[in-house]
């Protein structure tokens, strides 16, 4: 479908209707919709509602003019528009008319169609657009559809009037005089005031009528004033600025009798006036020019009146029912006339209208669009003042103008109040339309600068959804007369506008999206590094800090409290920075738990000051929901010019000193040169890792564990190991961190859970047996994926190793990230025969009810606790509790880290009777394990 801009559509429509002949019009209506909206079909009908059928009067298809048979409307889409006058359906048109041929004949998918009114509001006519694809149209189609209708249905009614009067004038002879030069002075006249000056020149001079005037109605502003003599003849003349005696007659007393012929609607003859009903002045008037009949016939057309056409004799018996016959063809004939010229009027007024906006606006968009649209919409009005008001966004009773112009001078904005004046009926009703006086309504704030103002119209301006945005509104200083045409150009205008605002808001929204988090209202990473840059380009900037801030643990928060719980914190959190801002400070929200500030600061001193305002500020618990949470927070910080003079540089420095402070459990580190070595030692290392997990270059040592009551041998611990060829021997404590700060931590374990059921795979080959099960470590990321289980008995049926012959080891913080999840978890992995261990018990989170639930086979007391064991009370007392819990709950308990005899016998008058440790043996490659504990005698 068309992507063309509005402006050109409009002027591309504007240029196709510029010089149409009366014959081509309908033609040219078509072909122009088919040429701005790129749609297959277009068809414009005429509808005859009493015999519901549709004659087709101009038909383009494929890029050329086609014929069209006539056609019944039941059960076809044009039936639809009769009933609703607009219906469209994107696709499936054929689908919910099966019956209709001629849509399966033009292979229709998608299909718009819009009646053409009459003047009375009846469809007179269906407009449809057809397109063989779905219907994908832009956002001015429907506006364009409108204005093609709204042209379509005038000329229509237009061309089916004219055709109603010509079959009356073909079907009746014309045996006066009166009828014959009628038809030929009302069809050659130009203006409205010309034809109407001309019917009274027919009725006296061929009529034989003595006088004739029309007093002319100004449209929609009641009686009295709004009455006036727009024409008069008489046998002494026709202009009334000639004044014959009879015209000044009828200029100062025969008002009344046009408001009489008004207010009933209908004609009235008076013979030899003495009509006590009207007023004593008329019947005065009528008597002194020796009216001896006198008929005065409302101009009307399509329940519209135009005002009243009179006429006298001054002989008798003139008035018969033959001549009323022809008075009323006479006057139905100038009244259509009225209608036509003012339609022919008001088209060429809207043409214009859409030309300006499609030519004369140069803007595309903005501020300097809706200025433009403004003068021009004036212009096209010829109105003094035109404006565009937005509505206050805080307080609806308040509104400030955008573009204000009076006699095409630009005017200073300012705010105003909406109740009582017309702005606010137009909020309330859509539109707004005062006549006369308007200058008394409206808002004091125009300070008076306004009191010539007669006429107003003002309409609402509508975002797609129907929700009002503010209006539109031309003022005039003289009274309105022909409000129809000012309200069509108007909606045109407002169309425009509307769609101009919209498209600002939205560009505000994307905006606000693009700079603004939507979680805390605070500045994003975006934004953060616009403004760092600005700051960094003020060659006046003195020393200046970056600082950011992560909260440290926040995962745990949201892993058992929730996320919508933990978003609420993190916006108590921006809440306090924010509060504890000082003077040219800003803060942004770098992601997830971490946040930036930069600051002024003299020096390091300055900077860890403004850390530690920072951090005393989170220090209080945060109470949400009826739970408390307490939080600290990791500072990182660098220092311009001193560590960095570039934005990007400055915040990666930060970034280094937060994780320094994080590995060192500080608050607050300071950037210093060495860190960015260990950053880049530590990416070197991951580089590596990454490529020695996918080649497969770990190694697996093995440590035994020992039943502490005889010595035996009753399982082992598989440990990864790893000796690069470029870093050496990198240990355990050194490499597993950065993988699991890497996302590294799933492939790593999923190597070690197929190297250790390949060894066991082997052993087994080579006639040894591992007395007991093989422990495997299970990092928390692994447990939380989804396909652990899968990947474990997948490894046991490669390599033929039964699933009970493993044992997998979970540390307590990892089970307390998801715990119900790892309840079902632990389940599964139990019914599947596999051993199960809580590992670094103690040093979690869990609780007795959690543990309970947990189905784990043993407790690993971790080695912080047995290394003081002996020597801290603390730890003694924390061991004995972990056996007595364990034994009450009929887990095993398992020992590690066991360095001394003293530490096994220790453990064994506590109760727990496994082991491992250094004392037994340290973690050892195959080989040599199975060289020395699985084929030589086992023992302490």
């Amino acid at each position: 479908m068309s992507s063309t801009k509005a402006p050109v559509v409009f002027r591309q429509l504007a240029d196709s209707l510029t010089s149409v002949s009366e014959n081509s019009f309908f033609y040219h209506l078509v072909k122009a919709l088919s040429d701005i909206l790129r749609v297959d079909h277009v068809l414009l009908a005429r509808f005859d509602s009493q015999r519901g059928i549709a004659t087709p009067l101009a038909f383009w298809t494929h890029g050329a003019l086609s014929e069209l048979d006539v056609y019944a409307v039941k059960d076809t889409p044009c039936e639809q528009v009769v009933m609703l006058s607009r219906w469209h359906i994107p696709s499936g048109v054929i689908d919910r008319f099966p019956n209709d041929t001629r849509l399966e004949a033009l292979s229709a998918e998608g299909y718009w169609g819009m009646a053409l009114q009459a003047p009375d509001g009846t469809c007179q006519g269906v407009l449809a657009i057809m397109h063989s694809s779905p219907l994908e149209l832009p956002a001015y189609a429907e506006e364009i559809l409108r204005v093609i209708a709204i042209l379509g249905g005038t000329e229509l009614a237009r061309q089916l009037t004219q055709d109603n009067v010509q079959v009356r004038l073909r079907r009746k002879k014309r045996a006066l005089r009166l009828m014959n030069r009628r038809h030929d002075l009302l069809m050659h006249t130009g203006s409205e005031q010309q034809l109407l000056q001309a019917a009274c020149s027919v009725a006296v001079s061929v009529g034989g009528y003595s006088g004739a005037w029309v007093t002319a109605l100004t449209p929609e502003m009641g009686s009295g004033e709004a009455l006036s003599i727009e024409a008069m003849a008489d046998e002494d003349g026709e202009a009334a600025s000639w004044l014959s005696p009879a015209q000044l007659f009828i200029s100062r007393y025969c008002k009344g009798l046009a408001e009489r012929a008004l207010q009933h609607n209908r004609y009235i003859v008076i013979e030899r006036p003495n009509d006590e009903t009207l007023p004593s002045g008329v019947n005065q008037a009528l008597s002194a020019l020796g009216a001896e009949q006198v008929v005065a016939l409302p101009l009307q057309y399509a329940d519209k009146q135009y005002g009243v056409m009179t006429l006298y004799h001054r002989q008798p018996g003139m008035l018969n029912v033959d001549e009323m016959q022809l008075l009323e063809e006479l006057v139905d004939e100038v009244s259509l006339g009225i209608y036509s010229r003012r339609q022919k009027q008001a088209e060429t007024r809207i043409q214009h209208a859409v030309t300006r906006i499609a030519t004369a606006v140069s803007a595309s968009n903005g501020e300097a669009f809706l200025h433009q649209l403004t003068v021009h919409m004036a212009e096209a009005l010829s109105a003094e003042v035109g404006f565009i008001a937005l509505l206050d966004e805080q307080d609806t009773d308040f509104a400030c103008t955008l573009t204000l112009y009076v006699e095409g001078q630009l005017q200073e904005n300012f705010a105003y109040y909406l109740p009582g004046v017309p702005c606010h009926r137009v909020m309330a009703e859509q539109e707004c339309i005062v006549h006369k006086d308007a200058a008394i309504m409206l808002p004091g704030e125009t300070n008076g600068a306004l009191s010539w103002v007669n006429g107003y119209v003002g309409r609402r301006l509508d975002n797609s959804h129907g929700q009002p945005m503010g209006l539109i509104g031309v003022m005039f200083k003289e009274p309105l007369a022909d409000v129809d045409i000012v309200r069509n150009v108007l909606q045109i205008f407002a169309a425009r506008a509307a769609s101009e605002l919209e498209r600002q808001e939205d560009e505000n929204r994307i905006r606000q999206l693009a700079f603004n988090d939507s979680g805390t209202q605070l500045p994003n990473r975006a934004a953060f590094m616009r403004h760092l840059k600005h700051v960094l380009t003020d060659a006046s900037a003195p020393g200046m800090a970056l600082l950011i801030l992560d909260l440290n643990h926040f995962k745990e928060i949201n892993d058992t409290a929730g996320h919508d719980l933990g978003d609420i914190v993190l916006q108590e959190v921006a809440s306090r920075l924010a509060a504890s801002l000082t003077y040219n400070e800003y803060l942004a929200r770098l992601g997830g738990d971490e946040f930036v500030v930069v600051c002024p600061a003299r020096d390091e001193a300055d900077a860890l000051a403004n850390a530690r305002r920072l951090c005393e500020c989170i220090e209080p618990p945060f109470n949400v929901y009826q739970q408390s949470f307490e939080l600290t927070v990791s500072v990182g910080i660098s220092l311009y010019p001193r560590h960095a003079t570039t934005p990007l540089d400055l915040l990666k420095d930060a970034d280094i000193a937060m994780y320094q402070a994080k590995r060192q459990k500080l608050p607050v580190c300071v950037f210093e040169p060495w860190m960015e070595c260990e950053v880049a030692e530590q990416l070197q290392i991951a580089k590596r890792l990454s490529n020695a997990i996918a080649e497969k270059q770990l190694r697996l040592h093995f440590q035994p564990q020992v039943d502490l009551r005889n010595g035996r041998l009753i399982g082992a611990e598989a440990l990864c190991r790893w000796n690069d060829e470029e870093l050496g021997v990198v240990s355990p404590g050194r490499f597993i961190p950065i993988a699991e700060e890497r996302g590294m931590m799933v492939a790593l374990g999923n190597w070690v859970i197929e190297e250790a059921c390949r060894q066991l795979a082997q052993w087994h080959q080579q006639g040894l047996r591992l007395p007991g099960q093989l422990a495997i470590n299970i990092a928390a990321d692994q447990f939380e994926d989804g396909d652990l289980v899968t990947s474990l008995l997948d490894y046991c049926q490669q390599f033929q190793v039964e699933a009970s012959m493993l044992s997998l080891e979970i540390t307590e913080s990892g089970i307390m990230v998801n715990p119900e999840k790892a309840i079902a978890m632990t389940k599964t992995l139990k019914g599947k025969g596999l051993g199960l261990a809580i590992d670094d018990f103690g040093t979690g989170y869990s609780s007795l009810a959690y543990l309970k639930r947990f189905a784990a086979d043993k407790i690993k007391i971790d080695i912080s606790f047995v290394r003081d064991m002996l020597t801290s009370d603390n730890d003694r007392v924390i061991v004995e509790t972990i056996i007595a819990m364990a034994t009450t709950l009929g887990l095993e308990t398992i020992a590690e880290g066991i360095e001394h005899a003293s530490q096994a016998e220790a453990l064994m008058a506590m109760g727990c009777t496994q082991a491992q440790g250094y004392y037994f043996d340290r973690p050892l490659p195959a080989d040599q394990f199975a060289a020395r504990w699985l084929m030589g005698a086992q023992r302490l």
